[in-house]
């Protein structure tokens, strides 16, 4: 959610292009209100990880979105600079004294060299042009600071229903293929070329119990059904129709308890050149 105010950037010549699907008002208010979070769980792990230089002085949070994981932040930095490119997600962000939000990319961010203590990034890396924005990171960190990226999941699973994976894989990607990200994950080697020791990689599992409604909810805040209903190739209330027809049977009325996976990569920035 951070790569192109126009929707349309190539971020890699050498890769499929990389678009930026969270930019129209409908989008951004589905994702604030329906985007299901977790951010607080992982970032516990902070606690544990940097200990007593908590709360640092200032942290950014890169591909913010519309604030979720900036939010998250407030228990781990007196100030906080929250960065998207999208002006709508932008749009949504709560109030909060604590935090500024600008918009900007991950690739040039608007902020001065070695501003930052903790720069973090939530479910956004695969957005973004990798070694651009790891330049970046390791330029507006102080030295010894920490870059924080996590993936926090969102669609889950049906631990007694591997059914549901199935319809996922055949059915929801043949209506809604996956889009092109840069999946390429960040190794210790690679983040050594960019001044950055890899310290902890942990994956957590966490619950969330959904109704029928709530998940569809969630679904329509995915960037696979993001561009085919923003996209203006089907209306939100004929997407959120099938989806509720096809996931019926795989969400009681009582709802249903869905296992997420997240997972967090801890880095830290060399203190010397």
């Amino acid at each position: 959610m951070t790569n192109d105010s126009q929707g349309n950037a190539v971020l890699n010549a050498a890769a499929a292009p990389v678009v930026n699907y969270f930019t129209t008002p409908d989008a951004a208010r589905r994702y604030a209100r329906s985007r299901p979070g977790g951010h607080d769980q992982v970032l516990e792990l902070l606690q544990h990880v940097l200990a007593a230089q908590l709360p640092v002085a200032r942290a950014l949070d890169v591909g913010c979105g519309t604030g979720h994981s900036t939010v998250a932040l407030l228990p781990y930095a007196r100030a906080i600079v929250g960065i998207d490119s999208s002006s709508e997600m932008l749009a949504q962000v709560p109030p909060e004294p604590r935090i500024e939000f600008r918009k900007g990319y991950a690739e040039d961010l608007p902020c001065r060299s070695a501003d930052f203590d903790l720069v973090t990034v939530s479910s956004a890396y695969h957005w973004f042009d990798h070694d651009r924005f790891l330049s970046e990171a390791a330029r507006v960190l102080r030295p010894s600071g920490w870059l924080v990226l996590y993936k926090v999941g969102s669609m889950g699973r049906l631990p007694d229903r591997p059914d549901l994976d199935r319809w996922r894989r055949e059915v929801l990607r043949e209506r809604y293929p996956k889009v092109a990200k840069n999946q390429e994950p960040l190794t210790a080697e690679k983040a050594e070329d960019f001044g950055f020791r890899e310290v902890r990689v942990e994956t957590m599992p966490h619950t969330r119990r959904y109704s029928l409604d709530e998940y569809v909810d969630n679904l329509m805040t995915h960037s696979r059904v993001i561009r085919v209903v923003d996209g203006g190739q089907e209306s939100p209330a004929a997407a959120r129709a099938w989806l509720r027809a096809e996931l019926a049977a795989f969400i009681p009325p009582a709802g249903a308890e869905f296992t997420h996976e997240a997972r967090i990569h801890v880095l830290r920035r060399q203190a010397g050149p």
